[in-house]
């Protein structure tokens, strides 16, 4: 079978660019755009919505285009083209065409927006940003809650320290009622005796009389600091029974921020896999 011509070979193209291609962006879920050069000028261009350059058919191959680039490396090229080079951001592949007989016939390329990359690539960024600050945060306030938990530790040792000093005090209070017991029986007995010994006795009695009262006030101050710190072991041991709920409560918070940190380390690496993915679009 003869071989076409490299003009019959580039018709043929051109035919089937013209046919099959205006299809293929129609359906790609992208704005693309298509162009078909030979060895020296364009020969077919379909522009996409946005993504278009300034070129008619027969217009040269721009010598330091990716299309030249394709030609002479005889390889595909891929580059990205900011929106400063034709108004629109776009990525460029342009892969070289052989003939039936292996020689160069034309480049075959292809422009696809970078419009949504960037939207992707800016969220990404943003999402990373912003997953590291709440990462930073999350990291502070479980560092916070773990110092709060270990100070409210310190204050519910200080305050079990306290009650059992405390404690202490029941000798004290056992030993003032004895003295009060003890100085009533005296005083009883220092009447008695007041008594017996009649008018020789009176300064007695009154010496009698000023112990039992003596006693009694004993009697009376120690009921009373009994009540105070009856009342004060109470109110340590609430405050000793709140700080155990605090000390739970901020350890349970500190758990919590932890993984809450752990969350924003992997929401951080899949920005990173975003932005990845964006680069391919």
């Amino acid at each position: 079978m003869e071989k076409m011509r490299p003009e019959e070979y580039m018709e043929k193209l051109k035919e089937a660019f013209e046919t099959v291609l205006p299809i293929v962006q129609d359906v790609f879920p992208l704005d693309v755009m298509f162009a078909l050069t030979d060895t020296e000028k364009f020969r077919a261009y379909l522009p996409g919505k946005e993504v278009a350059i300034p070129m008619r058919p027969d217009m040269p191959i721009p010598p330091r285009s990716g299309i030249r680039g394709a030609l002479d490396e005889m390889r595909t090229i891929s580059a990205n083209l900011g929106e400063e080079v034709y108004g629109t951001a776009f990525k460029s592949v342009s892969k070289p065409l052989r003939d039936e007989s292996g020689q160069a016939a034309g480049v075959l390329t292809l422009g696809i927006s970078l419009k949504n990359q960037q939207i992707l690539d800016g969220a990404a960024e943003h999402l990373a940003q912003s997953s590291g600050e709440v990462r930073t945060a999350t990291h502070d306030i479980a560092q916070t809650a773990t110092d709060l938990a270990s100070e409210i530790g310190t204050l519910k040792e200080i305050g079990q320290s306290v009650v059992s000093e405390l404690k202490k005090t029941d000798d004290i209070l056992r030993f003032i009622k004895e003295v009060s017991e003890n100085s009533t029986l005296l005083g009883i007995n220092a009447s008695i005796e007041a008594a017996h010994a009649g008018e020789q006795g009176r300064g007695f009695g009154v010496v009698a009389k000023e112990i039992r009262k003596m006693a009694e006030s004993s009697a009376a101050s120690a009921r009373q600091i009994e009540q105070i710190l009856a009342t004060i072991q109470n109110r340590i041991q609430m405050l000793d029974d709140t700080l155990g709920r605090c000390a739970a409560q901020s350890e349970h918070q500190a758990a919590a921020t932890e993984e809450i940190a752990a969350s924003m380390e992997q929401l951080a690496e899949s920005a990173a896999e975003i932005k990845s993915i964006a680069k391919l679009l």
